[in-house]
């Protein structure tokens, strides 16, 4: 069995990262701890099993919320993490029916407009922060996380031995068999999916919507059978 956790470095900083896969051997049929003197038709229903699965568990990926306002001409701006302010972050319906990840805009601002001698210009837009040096173009890069990626594939082996020299083996194997869909973050678009407009954009009703889901097409559960044959 093998398990590995880590983090990442900053730019990449998913702070839980879990894998983990492994197989058992049931231990039912000859020579087996259970049943090990079992005659040739049980031996054929419940001998030669065995599990292997993958379990994968991590959490979102770092993202970037840009300014509904730039600070400055010609200029970037990150939003700003409000203290004190949980963004609330996880599945939920918002107030259009939709699937959203960001449950309160009140957490994010930006900071205020820099007058010609960079000051900040009070309230506008209105609400800002007003901020002076480097934090006036916001804070930085990754300011909150996407939604995370849980998947667990499971297969069951059965190996059949034919005679001295051939053997046969069935193959069942189960990929996300717990059918869990795994969500891109808002605003993602690219590979085919056009993003929600204003996803992330804290000032709209449509901040934190989900318009996609992370691996194509959709990552339903799958289902696959196989017969392999030794000699």
């Amino acid at each position: 069995m093998g398990l590995v956790i880590c983090s990442l470095i900053p730019d990449f900083d998913i702070r839980h990262v879990i894998h983990a896969s492994g197989g058992y051997q049931l231990p039912f049929g000859t020579g087996k701890m259970f049943l090990k003197n079992a005659n040739k038709a049980e031996d054929i229903a419940v001998g030669g099993w065995s599990l292997n699965w993958i379990v994968t568990a991590q959490g979102g990926q770092p993202l970037s919320l840009s300014c509904p306002t730039s600070t400055t001409s010609g200029t970037s701006c990150n939003d700003v993490r409000v203290a004190g302010q949980d963004p609330k972050l996880g599945l939920h319906t918002d107030s259009n029916g939709k699937l959203s990840w960001f449950g309160n805009p009140a957490a994010f601002q930006q900071p205020c407009e820099l007058a010609s001698d960079l000051s900040p210009i009070p309230n506008t837009p209105a609400g800002c922060i007003p901020l002076t040096g480097a934090k006036a173009l916001g804070d930085g890069p990754s300011t909150t996380t996407g939604p995370g990626i849980h998947k667990f594939d499971l297969s069951a082996f059965k190996s059949f031995q034919i005679s001295e020299r051939f053997s046969a083996q069935f193959r069942a194997e189960f990929f996300n068999i717990l059918n869990h869909p795994n969500f891109n973050a808002p605003g993602f678009g690219g590979n085919g999916v056009q993003s929600i407009g204003n996803s992330t954009n804290f000032n709209s009703s449509t901040f934190g919507e989900i318009g996609s889901t992370r691996f194509a097409p959709y990552d339903p559960r799958q289902i696959q059978f196989a017969l392999k044959l030794y000699f």
